[in-house]
C-alpha cells in the first residue's frame, strides 16, 4: 500500500517496506520499537519510506535526505505523521474464502 502526501510543491508516494524501515535504522539509527516525539525522526522515517514509495512508481528518489528535509515546514508535520500512520497501517482482518 502507498499514501500520497504533497510537500511543498511535490507530490511523494510513501510504502512502509523492511527495507526502508532498515534503511532509517542503519543509515540514521531510526527505529521505530523506541521511536521519540523528535520531529527530525518523523521526516527521517518519511524520506525512507519516500525512497521506497519511488520504487513501486518505477522511479527513483534522487534528492538527498536534506533537500528533503528543506522541502517540510513545521506545519506539514501533523500531515507527515497522519501519513505515516496510515502506510503503517496493518490490516489484521482475515479474508474470507468463498
Amino acid at each position: 500500500m502507498t499514501q500520497t502526501v504533497q510537500l511543498g510543491d511535490k507530490t511523494f508516494h510513501l510504502r512502509a517496506t523492511m527495507g526502508a524501515l532498515r534503511a532509517a535504522k542503519t543509515q540514521h539509527g531510526i527505529d521505530i520499537t523506541t521511536m521519540g516525539d523528535d520531529p527530525l525522526d518523523v521526516v527521517v522515517l518519511c524520506y525512507h519510506f519516500a525512497c521506497a514509495g519511488a520504487k513501486t512508481q518505477g522511479q527513483e528518489l534522487t534528492m538527498t535526505l536534506e533537500e528533503f528535509e528543506e522541502l517540510i515546514t513545521p506545519a506539514e508535520l501533523p500531515v507527515i505523521s497522519e501519513s505515516l500512520a496510515a502506510v503503517m497501517q496493518v490490516d489484521t482482518k482475515k479474508k474470507g474464502r468463498r
